[in-house]
Parts: C-alpha cells; sequence; structure tokens
C-alpha cells in the first residue's frame, strides 16, 4: 500500500524533483493549516480515510477464495460499491424520514392557518365605521 503513496520506498534513490514535489505539498499543507481555510484539510484527510476504508475492503476481497480470481480493478470497483452502502442507507433513512417530518409540518401549517384570520377585522355586531 505504501507503493500507492510514494512512488519509492528508499528516501536516498528519491531525485530532486521528488524533494521538490513532496517538499512543495509538505508546505501547501502546512501553509492551508495556518491559514483560516484549515477546514479544507478535513476534506483531505477525509479523502485520505475513504481511501484507507476502500483498500482495506479489496484486501479483504481478494483474500476471498471465491473471489480471488477476479481482477485487481474488479476487486477496487466491487470494493468501493460496497463502501457506497453505507452512504445510499443514509441517504434513504434521510428521505424516508423527511418526508415523516415534511408531513408534520405541513399539518402544524394547516393547523395554524385554520386558527389565523388574514386580514380579516373582527368587529362586534353592532360596530359602526365612522368615516369623516
Amino acid at each position: 500500500m505504501l507503493l500507492t503513496i510514494f512512488s519509492m520506498i528508499s528516501i536516498d534513490t528519491w531525485s530532486s524533483a521528488t524533494w521538490l514535489g513532496y517538499g512543495l505539498l509538505a508546505s501547501l499543507v502546512v501553509a492551508l493549516a495556518l491559514s483560516s481555510q484549515r477546514w479544507l484539510l478535513l476534506y483531505l484527510f477525509g479523502g485520505m480515510a475513504y481511501w484507507l476504508a476502500v483498500e482495506v475492503i479489496q484486501g479483504l476481497l481478494a483474500t476471498w477464495p471465491m473471489l480471488a480470481t477476479l481482477s485487481e480493478w474488479h476487486s477496487y470497483v466491487i470494493a468501493m460499491g460496497i463502501s457506497w452502502l453505507p452512504l445510499g442507507a443514509w441517504v434513504l433513512y434521510r428521505a424516508l424520514r423527511y418526508d415523516d417530518v415534511s408531513q408534520t409540518v405541513q399539518q402544524q401549517r394547516e393547523l395554524e392557518a385554520a386558527r389565523y384570520i388574514e386580514h380579516t377585522p373582527v368587529y362586534d355586531d353592532d360596530y359602526q365605521p365612522r368615516f369623516h
């Protein structure tokens, strides 16, 4: 897995371009951490954690004898599909919950509208308006 992060494990074989690239990357991450936009680092680390989870799922799929015949690409696609299942379940839950909440809110609005007499003044029966 480290080979997917670094091009080579051995630091002595890094070229000056590799040192420059990783140095710029590290300095940009530090600059971002010190800026007011540091919340963007959460997206960066969240993406890393997501891909680590996909790697773990793909590794588990590769150990199953039934799925070991799949190519690496196919196992990554299946791992990403499995990783999207919790997101799909959450979206479905929110959609069903929002439907219930919206019916409740709609009933409450109808009840309030029934109580509210819009732009109609309430007068006594013997009220005589005076227009001078």
